[in-house]
């Protein structure tokens, strides 16, 4: 099977935003869609549309099988800085109304409460997903295997991820990659692997 991975971009939002949503799906949509999942969907549309943030496709990889995007995953570093927080920012205030807006980021902030943003020598990853007809076939393993290639390039030393504990089914994938359980913070779990690990195949 050929896997291609590439940036994202504005094109491929049809195909990717669900399965941005599906990285974690009762998350996403309680922040953006105050449970509406269409609502939720069409905040991410526009997100990955507008480029730049945290939902833009600017800082998104995907994987393409077949001509079709079969696995999306994003990473952050502290280098990205105020224009990325900036752009994150506009992204939610350039979609809802400014009450909603407000809503939107308390809702996001209350989330985040707990929760650490990488380290200068971090690379974090997020919205990890793949297909579900795509499963098991080795996609899940080349996105974070690009991404480990990706911080060795920005000279990061850590990769780390946040998972909610609910989520066993990504913990036990994570877990058979060598990621490390080093904290919980409410409701989720932090894992972490060495930049130098290299997880044998098999």
């Amino acid at each position: 099977m050929d896997i291609e991975i590439r940036r994202g971009i504005p094109d491929d939002a049809q195909q990717a935003v669900p399965l941005v949503l599906s990285a974690a799906e009762p998350l996403l949509t309680s922040i953006f869609g105050n449970g509406d999942t269409q609502e939720t969907i069409a905040f991410l549309t526009h997100a990955w549309r507008f480029g730049q943030g945290q939902y833009g496709c600017d800082n998104h990889w995907i994987t393409i099988v077949n001509g079709t995007v079969a696995g999306v995953v994003t990473a952050w570093h502290t280098k990205l800085g105020a224009v990325f927080d900036r752009a994150s920012l506009d992204s939610v205030t350039s979609f809802y109304s400014l009450d909603d807006a407000i809503t939107v980021l308390m809702r996001n902030q209350a989330y985040s409460l707990g929760l650490s943003p990488p380290a200068t020598n971090e690379l974090m990853l997020g919205h990890v997903a793949v297909s579900s007809d795509m499963r098991r076939t080795g996609i899940g393993r080349a996105l974070i295997e690009f991404i480990h290639d990706h911080a060795i390039q920005l000279k990061k030393q850590t990769l780390v991820l946040d998972v909610q504990l609910s989520n066993i089914s990504a913990i036990r994938f994570y877990q058979s990659l060598n990621f490390i359980e080093h904290a919980i913070n409410g409701p989720f779990v932090r894992f972490v692997r060495p930049v130098s690990f290299r997880h044998s195949a098999g």
